[in-house]
């Protein structure tokens, strides 16, 4: 079982994120619970989400420590990191957050830097996907159930339904996300 803490601000992709490794884990056949919470802002307010992924049944939905923490601003990252636990994983948006010294291991990705460079800055959350699944491709005692990049890109019609639009540059910044080492 992967229990995921994910955070940032509103407007970075948390809740699509979540919805995107819920998804995709669906697909493959894994039990998954999916939790997003966020304000009443439409951009720039707090926002995390929490995501459970297993090969068998979920026993609780509630994430009060996880395996793996996806954080995207510095806010998030000192506010909810502490929920991963010592053998836990914190992958960090190394755009916008300085990290702390950390004895848990610590994957700084440019998040931001990536998703400007395939051409629309509100992909940073993919390419931090991408980046995951090749990871767990990599290590597969590192991060695991993960959701495949192959079901990861399968999954975007429908975190992004009636937005076709939406698909093509998630899906380059998946693959950019996937071929990126850390920053």
């Amino acid at each position: 079982m992967c229990r995921i803490i994910l955070g940032g601000n509103g407007g970075q992709g948390i809740v699509t994120l979540s919805k995107l490794l819920a998804i995709a884990g669906m697909n493959e056949g894994r039990a998954i619970s999916c939790y997003p919470i966020y304000g009443a802002e439409m951009r720039g307010g707090y926002t995390f989400a929490t995501v459970i992924i297993a090969e068998t049944e979920i026993p609780s939905p509630i994430v009060s420590e996880a395996d793996l923490g996806i954080f995207l601003d510095q806010f998030a990252y000192e506010y909810l990191g502490k929920m991963v636990t010592k053998k836990g994983i914190l992958v960090i948006n190394a755009d916008l957050i300085k990290p702390k010294a950390e004895k848990r291991r610590l994957f700084p990705v440019l998040a931001d830097a990536s998703a400007r460079k395939v051409g629309d800055r509100r992909t940073a959350n993919m390419v931090v996907a991408g980046y995951l699944a090749r990871r767990a491709e990599e290590y597969p005692g590192l991060i695991h159930p993960f959701p495949a990049l192959k079901s990861l890109k399968e999954a975007l019609p429908a975190v992004f339904p009636g937005k076709p639009e939406a698909v093509a540059p998630s899906e380059k910044a998946l693959l950019s996300g996937y071929q990126t080492t850390c920053g």
